[in-house]
């Protein structure tokens, strides 16, 4: 699950006019095989390095496994988590302040434990500042790219039995999954329905999103109704984890123990050779040099890949 996502930009004068996107992340769905359940479920908790129990759950749910106490909590916990480490760690631009690390690992430290509303709110203002420098850089990156807008085809529940149909058909599905006819997005704009969202929009998606995860983490907490995160179905889970729809498929022996297993992350959705972050980026006006590099990278992060994207800018001749 290391290395980094390669998206190689083929530019003629600051103009993206070809986008190729190279991914290392491998398809580790053969480790189940032959294993039970429970074996697997403890074992995708170990696997993962991100986003462990939505994995975890995920295979948890696909075998049949019940669900446990605790386990939206789990999910909301692991949300705010990769939302905020990567925010601050992974964003192409200004670097935090000593102080916003500092908060970060005070926040990251409750999360581990048992979460304190107040104090992650808390944590959040305090990080106030650092969030508004990296939406006045989007903002001006938006000012130079000039995206055309694209109305976005998001994943939804509604597409959960093509989905696993899919990768049941197609063995390879899970490296570019597609639905037929579409190029479809999930995470945090498909959650929030940002139809239209340039760079900007899309960093300010991100930190609503945080506040709303802390809310409803006060409210699971507070006895109210827990959000419905986690789709079961006939051998198969989808899990609404930090990133998108997680899917997990699974098929059972007779002995109990798993014949074939499949798997779909968003990150593969989303940076499709043709999918949605693909088609947002051609044509714009990235620049050159460091700039575009820059640009291309921030976009990148803001449809938030599980690993980090680095991009290669290829001046092509004058036509």
């Amino acid at each position: 699950m290391s290395g980094a996502l390669r998206i190689k930009v083929h530019a003629r004068d600051g103009l993206a006019v070809a986008v190729e996107i190279d991914s290392p992340r491998v398809d580790p769905s053969a480790v189940f095989i032959g294993r039970t359940p429970e074996e697997a479920a403890v074992l995708a908790s170990r696997l993962f390095s991100l986003c462990p129990s939505a994995q975890s759950i995920a295979t948890r749910a696909a075998t049949g496994l019940p669900s446990q106490p605790n386990e939206t909590l789990a999910l909301l916990c692991e949300k705010l988590t990769e939302l905020l480490r990567a925010s601050l760690l992974d964003w192409p631009g200004a670097a935090p302040a000593p102080d916003d690390i500092a908060t970060l690992r005070d926040a990251l430290s409750l999360l581990r434990r048992a979460p304190d509303a107040a104090a992650l709110r808390d944590a959040l203002a305090r990080l106030a500042p650092f969030f508004a420098r990296q939406h006045a850089e989007a903002a001006e990156d938006d000012d130079a790219m000039r995206l055309s807008p694209r109305r976005a085809d998001f994943l939804t529940p509604d597409d959960d039995v093509l989905v696993i149909d899919a990768l049941w058909s197609d063995r390879t599905f899970c490296r570019a999954p597609a639905l037929p006819g579409r190029r479809v997005e999930t995470g945090i704009a498909a959650r929030r329905g940002l139809a239209h969202g340039g760079l900007a929009a899309r960093v300010t998606a991100r930190r609503a999103e945080m506040l709303d995860t802390v809310a409803a983490m006060t409210n699971l907490c507070d006895g109210g109704a827990a959000p419905d995160l986690v789709s079961r179905g006939a051998g198969y889970a989808a899990v609404d984890s930090a990133r998108g729809r997680l899917y997990h498929a699974c098929k059972l022996d007779a002995s109990g123990r798993i014949s074939d297993y499949r798997m779909v992350a968003p990150t593969e959705w989303n940076f499709h050779p043709d999918g949605p972050f693909a088609r947002l980026i051609a044509g714009a006006r990235i620049g050159a040099g460091a700039d575009a590099k820059r640009r291309v990278e921030r976009l990148a992060f803001a449809f938030d890949p599980c690993i980090k994207a680095e991009a290669e800018i290829l001046e092509l001749p004058h036509a």
